[in-house]
């Protein structure tokens, strides 16, 4: 799961590790903040470490290092991947991407290109149909990039929304 050999001297992509878990912390800030919603982070390190790394995880997580010396020792984690794997009655497995993000200074070289390609080889290990994601309607960057890597916008092709019931409604519907 490294990056290829143009790559390997500047990054490298690797599962996330314990450790990790206050870089991931850092961009999951990050990337919050370039989608105007920094309040809405609610987790901590300690719940990225207990729901990632304890004995169930709710989630996988791939993170690309870069050195400033050609070794990977004091490597900077600049970019994530967290991803899990979910079902769709209709289609079989599928791999859901959570979250994916590069820090803006190392787009370009790559990295965005290797996390996706490990993502792929990792869903056709796990016999997956394809990758679901998200992205808000107003980044047309990024909407771009997945649409040039191939991806299908279900918004305007199947017409699907997506809903959501708050912890509050949870409560009230557990209630009733």
């Amino acid at each position: 799961m490294e990056g290829n050999s143009n790559s390997m001297n500047r990054f490298r992509v690797r599962p996330a590790e314990p450790q990790d878990c206050p870089h991931i912390m850092r961009l999951i800030r990050e990337l919050a903040a370039y989608e105007n919603m920094p309040e809405a982070v609610k987790i901590t390190e300690t719940d990225l470490l207990r729901d990632g790394f304890g004995t169930r995880p709710f989630f996988q997580c791939l993170v690309a290092e870069v050195s400033s010396e050609n070794v990977m020792l004091d490597a900077a984690i600049v970019a994530f991947a967290m991803y899990y794997f979910t079902y769709d009655p209709w289609i079989g497995k599928l791999l859901y991407l959570e979250d994916f993000y590069v820090m803006d200074e190392y787009r370009g070289w790559g990295i965005g290109t290797e996390l996706l390609k490990n993502l792929s080889q990792i869903a056709l290990e796990a016999n997956c149909s394809c990758m679901h994601f998200l992205v808000v309607v107003w980044n047309k960057p990024s909407i771009e990039y997945y649409m040039r890597h191939g991806a299908s916008d279900l918004s305007t092709e199947e017409g699907w929304h997506l809903f959501r019931f708050d912890k509050e409604h949870l409560l009230r519907m557990a209630r009733e």
